[in-house]
Formats: C-alpha cells, sequence, structure tokens
C-alpha cells in the first residue's frame, strides 16, 4: 500500500481550493459552548460569504460579537483513494446583510438547505493553512 504523504499549502494555493468548493465547517463559540455547522459559501474578494437564517445559531453569535473569532474548514478527501485536500482558515466573522450589495452576494450562495435565508455573514480570514494529502513513493 502507498504511503499518504502531507504537503503543506502556501495561504494563496488553499484559497483557491476553498474557492473552487461549495461548502465547509465554520467552528465558534456560542452560549460558552464550542459549535460546528455545516454551510454553503462563496469567496467574494478574499472574504468566506455565507447566507443563513436570521435564527441560526451562527447569526445570532455573530449579531451578539461583531467580529467573532471562527474557524472555516473545507476538505475534499477521495474515500476509495485517501488523496486530497484539507484548508483551515482562522478569522473573524460579522454580518454584512445591510451593507450595499450584500443580497447580491448572498444570493451567490447556493444553499442545500430549503429554508429561509435573509442574513449574509463576512468571514475575514486572519490566517489561512492547507494540507495536500498526496501519494508517496
Amino acid at each position: 500500500m502507498d504511503e499518504r504523504v502531507p504537503v503543506e499549502l502556501d495561504a494563496k494555493v488553499a484559497m483557491g481550493l476553498l474557492t473552487r468548493a461549495e461548502f465547509g465547517r465554520v467552528a465558534f463559540v456560542a452560549d460558552g459552548l464550542p459549535v460546528i455547522r455545516p454551510l454553503n459559501h462563496v469567496v467574494f474578494e478574499g472574504r468566506i460569504i455565507v447566507f443563513t437564517g436570521r435564527d441560526s445559531v451562527f447569526a445570532g453569535a455573530v449579531r451578539a460579537r461583531p467580529g467573532l473569532a471562527v474557524a472555516y474548514e473545507c476538505d475534499e478527501i477521495e474515500a476509495h483513494g485517501r488523496i486530497g485536500w484539507s484548508v483551515l482558515v482562522a478569522g473573524a466573522a460579522r454580518d454584512i446583510t445591510g451593507e450595499p450589495g450584500a443580497e447580491r452576494l448572498g444570493m451567490r450562495v447556493q444553499s442545500w438547505i430549503d429554508r429561509p435565508l435573509d442574513t449574509v455573514i463576512a468571514i475575514v480570514p486572519r490566517e489561512v493553512t492547507g494540507l495536500r494529502l498526496t501519494v508517496g513513493s
């Protein structure tokens, strides 16, 4: 069996992979407890844009603490070959719903959930890291 070798990605390559992906997971603290939620996203002008419901735990946490520290993780790992990549973004999230153009940005996010979406949140990366899992020789 071939050995899997992790290769570190630079931030630009990692963000490029995130740009091609449709969804990831956001991690944050709400009411003193860690929370992880799957979200669809788009990357626009270096920010990760998500479109969610005002009543979601994530939107409530961001409204309660503008600039909320978050981690956003996205990956694509092939089940059979066990190769692929993983990207982790540490940053700050804020509700941009009222800003000009926010509604158009939100509409670019293709949500998998059929529920009313009315809150646009931007995650501004502070640190971007990534790994590509390849087959070594």
